[in-house]
């Protein structure tokens, strides 16, 4: 199971998606983002999945490997015909480097979630 410390740190986290226009929308763990909303909606979607390779359970990895991770998860978002968008997490106290992830569209409606294995 997870640290609390970090279970808070992954919900304090602004996940910011790169829309293909060039603007940001940032998403926040429990609250409802009508500006995604839209992009959803433009990609047929109904939710979708906040992913990254970048150090996994928090485990700071080299930024080579780091990029390395990102780009096999990248090859296989596509391989499996996934519509996605890149983005990335972001700490708002600045204490970790902002982390690339893949933003995997699946389905519509509500408020971001957090998932984690136990």
């Amino acid at each position: 199971m997870l640290d609390e410390k970090l279970i808070a740190a992954y919900r304090a986290t602004d996940y910011v998606l790169f829309d293909a226009d060039g603007t940001e929308v940032t998403l926040n763990v429990g609250v409802p983002n009508p500006a995604f909303d839209r992009i959803l909606a433009a990609r047929g979607a109904a939710t979708a999945v906040v992913v990254t390779a970048y150090n996994p359970r928090s485990v700071v990895l080299p930024e080579a490997e780091n990029r390395n991770r990102h780009g096999a998860l990248v090859a296989l978002i596509e391989a499996r015909g996934y519509d996605y968008a890149v983005g990335e997490g972001r700490d708002p106290t600045g204490h970790w480097k902002a982390e690339v992830e893949c933003i995997v569209f699946v389905a519509k409606g509500g408020a971001p979630e957090l998932l984690y294995p136990d």
